[in-house]
């Protein structure tokens, strides 16, 4: 990589660049999560932050052009090492249910990253901390000696303070900042806890803004072009894009998300300029011939090999400035939306390279949708209406005023864990709303039933005595806890002892 792209990276994670403008005031754990999340400090040696491959004037996706426009991959916080993946949006993520197999779809539904392999945007976070191809800490008490350091370690102990509740056996301000104290309690805690405050900032009307021109439009406070209306038409009809990306409001008027969270193998070709196939061979055994094995990989089941999380098409137009390049696909291949567009269009028609991976290519919704030029172009027109901070010629911005009306849920640790008598479970509303808490097994069946109601906003907690819907003591092991409101799936591990 060039100097200057390394050293406009490095600006870029040192969180020079331009911030999203606050939709609202942002909660404690909430402006926790930002310092968190903007914090060039946590990496090792010092220098990348989270936002260096989801920043905020980029819409949460790769703010570095030069990058984009090649490799489309990051480096990491040694700038001789790159990911295998351009970076995805953690804007819209935090909607995602957590990771699960439906087996009325027969699918894989939700989850983190591209391959699925963190359950939820609190598992995701705590992956790139320790990850040496991003911010290379050696260890969580790292991480956490480095937050207590920080110029926000008086808001991680009042926040943390405030929410964890799962036997610290040491308050912040108490643990040594020598090497080799401090308890393995508080380091599994308050690294969880880092993470679930990141996971809140992601959460945040900040960071999701649902204040694009077709949000206004849905709202009654805008008009489309008669190409983008065109382009609408097309999307939700011959091109079929709505499949995978429902535009349509949900049951309570909640605004699209663009997304099904569900996987496939579009058949992307390998992008050669990718600098992970030449990092050392202790991170990149396989070289050039490394292949994406997608959710496959992660499951370890051929039938999934290939394929990649359905992302959102929110923000899919965002150009911070004439000339950036996006990239899109997992692996950057493609690099503006005419081509990915052309590429779905035509894939099987003309002559593309071939697909990374062959196996599990998706031949039934893409590859000869037989649109025609201006067609294509008018599907592009609808897709640019899909960006963030649209404001319309009085300087009124797009908010969808039915945003409001989605509860924001989060779903905290249980205390104790493990247990053999009972356990709390707590959740967090932002506003009232409909929630549903039941406990499963290792097989996915409900084994318990403890909420299904209405519940204010604010901090509510419900005890399971170990027992199922019949009344009958649970063997002893590994049950999960899930909680689903309207704005989304969470979910938890607990561990019952003899």
């Amino acid at each position: 990589m060039e100097r200057k792209t390394v050293l406009t990276f490095l600006f870029l994670a040192m969180g020079i660049c331009l911030f999203w403008t606050a939709a609202s005031a942002l909660t404690p754990m909430e402006q926790l999560g930002k310092d968190l999340f903007f914090d060039a400090n946590l990496s090792t040696p010092a220098g990348v932050a989270c936002a260096a491959c989801h920043a905020p004037n980029t819409a949460f996706v790769g703010p570095v052009s030069d990058l984009n426009a090649h490799g489309a991959v990051y480096p990491g916080a040694v700038h001789t090492r790159f990911g295998n993946r351009k970076p995805p949006s953690a804007a819209y993520a935090s909607f995602s249910p957590d990771f699960h197999y439906d087996p009325v779809e027969e699918t894989y539904v939700g989850g983190m990253f591209w391959d699925g392999r963190a359950l939820n945007t609190v598992e995701q976070a705590k992956g790139p901390f320790l990850n040496p191809l991003e911010m290379n800490n050696p260890n969580m008490r790292s991480v956490i000696l480095k937050v207590l350091r920080s110029s926000y370690a008086d808001l991680f102990r009042e926040v943390y303070g405030t929410w964890s509740t799962a036997g610290v056996v040491a308050p912040p301000d108490a643990v040594p900042e020598r090497p080799g104290v401090g308890s393995a309690a508080f380091i599994a805690d308050a690294y969880q806890f880092i993470a679930e405050a990141i996971a809140a900032y992601e959460a945040s009307p900040e960071v999701n803004r649902f204040s694009s021109k077709y949000d206004a439009y849905l709202a009654g406070n805008a008009t489309l072009t008669a190409q983008e209306l065109w382009g609408l038409q097309l999307y939700e009809g011959k091109a079929g894009c709505d499949a995978c990306h429902p535009s349509e409001p949900g049951p309570d008027n909640e605004p699209p998300l663009f997304t099904d969270f569900t996987y496939d193998n579009l058949g992307v070709p390998k992008n050669p300029e990718n600098p992970f196939y030449s990092i050392p061979r202790g991170f990149n055994p396989a070289g050039d011939d490394w292949v994406d094995p997608g959710l496959g990989g992660f499951l370890g089941d051929e039938d999934e090999l290939g394929k990649m999380k359905v992302p959102t098409l929110r923000n899919v137009g965002m150009r911070p400035y004439n000339g950036f390049v996006q990239a899109y696909s997992h692996n950057g291949y493609f690099k503006s939306l005419e081509e990915i567009v052309h590429f779905y269009n035509t894939r099987d028609v003309e002559s593309w390279p071939a697909p990374e991976v062959a196996e599990n290519v998706n031949h039934d919704e893409l590859g000869d949708l037989g649109l025609s030029a201006a067609e294509e172009a008018a599907v592009v027109a609808f897709l640019n209406t899909l960006t963030d901070g649209w404001t319309n010629g009085a300087g009124q911005p797009g908010v969808n005023p039915a945003v409001a009306s989605i509860p924001v849920a989060r779903l905290l640790a249980n205390t104790p864990n493990p247990f053999r008598a009972a356990t709390t479970i707590r959740f967090v509303l932002d506003r009232k709303g409909a929630v549903n808490l039941g406990v499963f097994d290792v097989s996915g069946r409900r084994v318990a039933s403890l909420l299904a109601d209405v519940r204010i906003a604010g901090e509510h907690q419900v005890t399971w005595n170990g027992r199922d819907m019949a009344g009958r003591e649970v063997a002893p092991g590994v049950y999960f806890y899930r909680l689903e409101t309207a704005s989304g799936v969470q979910g938890r591990r607990m561990l019952r002892l003899p």
